[in-house]
């Protein structure tokens, strides 16, 4: 009993360490990643995203690793690390999944291979991973990123144990890098600061330990004052604080458990980061999404920043920023059928989903991507989603 309540404690203080990581992205090398180690056993990690790099707008965050043998791996041995390649062929990237090493690749395949040979063999505690997916493919707002632990090739094997731990701990990682990504301004640095968080176009409201809003930002506010089926109402004239409400009574009670469970940090029912609450408009134009999240125990948004406790972010469908399918087959020659199926696959992530989203044969979908790929010039779906969400940036 005794040693069950030490986990879940040392559980619970690595849950609100990985949400300090949201808004001072250098704990995660320091700190973060280290007690996640610690935790798995584990005594190499990296957390880092697949199809940018850092000069892209992506992200690296190493512990473990020594520096020099990290850039010979991104200059010379990214491409030829089976892992990858196994993940994309066996379309395993997808939000939440938990894959061992062993499972995707055979022990003696790894063994063989230039990778292991020329690189991974020079570490003594590189030779078995187990990877988190915390944005797979299937992502539409957020880049693929990828917790990857690793272990020695003649230690213990990883098991149904270290993937049970990992995906207690993945949803609240997705939670935290999601925030991280959303307040980063147009210099790739975090919002730091209240006025700088006024500068996303995302409506941005920081939430008290008792759920009541402490801050709006600039476009939470436009959204909120149109009082369009969500808005604030003032809980008492003595606090002057208010609360976020929809028009909507499902809707409602959906916001006020995803605000309760937040502020909970529950181990165990904390959802990804990726689902999201539909608030409909009462004009009947759209909706707003909205998503939750704990903030960590060293919120970095100035000095009365101790008061926030959890942020939501508010989107408004009115201005979401979609790839049109005109543009498809204006610029790469798809048909209108294939300048849907690209669009769908973007944001479902398998042929399957695609044909019962589109209501045809997945036949017909595999062949249309087949297509879809020649004419975009890819080969690979890695390839496809990078230039897909690339696209959408460059329309936006």
């Amino acid at each position: 009993m005794g040693h069950l309540k030490e986990d879940l404690t040392y559980l619970s203080n690595l849950i609100g360490l990985i949400y300090d990581g949201a808004t001072d992205p250098s704990r995660w090398s320091t700190l973060i990643l280290p007690a996640i180690c610690e935790y798995l056993q584990m005594p190499r990690a990296l957390l880092f995203t697949p199809l940018h790099t850092p000069q892209e707008g992506g992200y690296l965050f190493n512990y473990g690793h020594d520096s020099a043998r990290m850039e010979l791996y991104l200059n010379q041995y990214q491409q030829h690390n089976l892992w990858n390649q196994a993940g994309l062929e066996q379309q395993v990237f997808f939000n939440g999944n938990v894959v061992i090493g062993d499972e995707m690749v055979p022990r003696q395949t790894l063994l063989e291979s230039k990778f292991y040979k020329e690189w991974l063999a020079h570490d003594s505690h590189t030779g078995q991973m187990l990877g988190g997916i915390v944005f797979g493919m299937n992502a539409t707002q957020s880049m693929p990123a990828v917790c990857a632990l690793m272990r020695g090739i003649n230690e213990a094997l990883i098991s149904k144990v270290e993937r049970d731990k990992m995906r207690l701990i993945l949803p609240h990682i997705s939670r935290s890098l999601g925030v991280m990504q959303r307040i980063r301004t147009a210099e790739l640095t975090v919002a730091s600061t209240l006025s700088a968080l006024h500068n996303l176009s995302t409506g941005v409201l920081l939430l008290t330990r008792n759920g009541s809003v402490a801050f709006s930002n600039h476009a939470a506010q436009r959204m909120l004052e149109e009082d369009d089926g969500l808005s604030l109402r003032q809980l008492t004239q003595k606090t002057g604080r208010d609360e976020l409400v929809a028009l909507d009574a499902a809707a409602h009670q959906l916001i006020h458990q995803e605000i309760s469970a937040a502020l909970r940090r529950d181990a165990v029912a904390t959802k990804h980061f990726c689902r999201s609450i539909c608030v409909p408009r009462i004009s009947q134009m759209g909706s707003y999404s909205l998503q939750f999240s704990a903030l960590g125990n060293l919120v970095e948004f100035g000095a009365d920043s101790n008061e926030f406790a959890a942020i939501v972010f508010i989107a408004d469908d009115l201005n979401k920023i979609e790839l049109n399918p005109q543009f498809l087959q204006n610029h790469f020659g798809l048909t209108p059928a294939e300048a849907r199926v690209a669009i769908t696959l973007l944001e479902l992530g398998t042929a399957k989903e695609v044909a019962q989203t589109l209501g045809v044969s997945s036949l017909t979908v595999r062949s249309q991507i087949k297509q879809v790929y020649l004419k975009m010039g890819v080969d690979t779906r890695a390839r496809f989603v990078k230039l897909m969400l690339g696209l959408h940036s460059s329309v936006g």
